[in-house]
């Protein structure tokens, strides 16, 4: 006890939006940004807009995101810390989060198995990580069904989608998904897992290749939906 607080004296945690220093009761973030921090809610919503927004692309069983997602936002310093300095752990309480929120929602509650939008190996070996494997590993988790890394894998790497234009990503989302090991999931409800839905280009791809699987229907969830203008 006496070390812990120490210790936060001497090398304070500091909130991901604000900066402010944290208490031992306020992880990632201050009490104030985690009340700004509102959940989106949408598998609660028939049709809802990130549906409809991939419906055109996808036949979803089920789509849904934790939150709503704009530039300069919780949820946007959330996913820079949990992609790019290792806070993996945010991924976990994320991923627990949205599962025990929608655990209840019929659609949501008929994913079989979890898969996560797979890295290119040269960025995971750069990375160390992917960024949804804890976010998709606590979903897995609290509904109680199995987790896999090892069906669906990137075999082209791209560019950042950052800072591209939406149809340059469009394009170049295309023919860089492959898979394996499709005995795992096949017959099943897949849910794929993602950090952040834009244009719904690189989940359409992924759903593409998946659906060369016989009778596994497809869902989708994320962390943050970013809404176009």
């Amino acid at each position: 006890m006496i070390w812990s607080a120490l210790l936060s004296v001497l090398a304070p945690h500091y909130c991901l939006h604000c900066g402010k220093i944290l208490t031992e009761a306020e992880p990632y973030l201050c009490l104030h940004c985690r009340s700004a921090l509102t959940a989106s809610s949408l598998e609660l919503l028939p049709k809802n807009i990130l549906e409809q927004r991939l419906f055109a692309q996808a036949d979803l069983f089920c789509a849904t995101a934790l939150f709503y997602y704009q530039k300069g936002s919780v949820a946007q310093d959330l996913i820079h810390a949990l992609k790019y300095k290792g806070a993996q752990p945010i991924g976990d309480w994320l991923g627990r989060w949205l599962a025990e929120m929608a655990k209840g929602d019929p659609s949501f509650a008929k994913a079989e198995v979890v898969l996560p939008v797979p890295l290119h190996p040269s960025k995971l070996r750069l990375r160390g990580y992917n960024q949804v494997a804890r976010f998709g590993e606590a979903i897995a988790e609290v509904l109680g069904i199995p987790y896999y890394d090892d069906v669906l894998v990137k075999i082209t790497a791209n560019t950042t989608q950052t800072r591209k234009h939406i149809w340059r990503r469009l394009k170049d989302s295309n023919h860089i998904f492959a898979l394996q090991n499709t005995d795992k999931i096949a017959g099943k409800h897949v849910l794929l897992v993602d950090d952040l839905i834009t244009t719904g280009a690189t989940l359409e791809n992924c759903y593409q290749v998946l659906c060369q699987v016989p009778n596994t229907p497809i869902g989708v969830a994320a962390i943050a939906y970013s809404i176009l203008g």
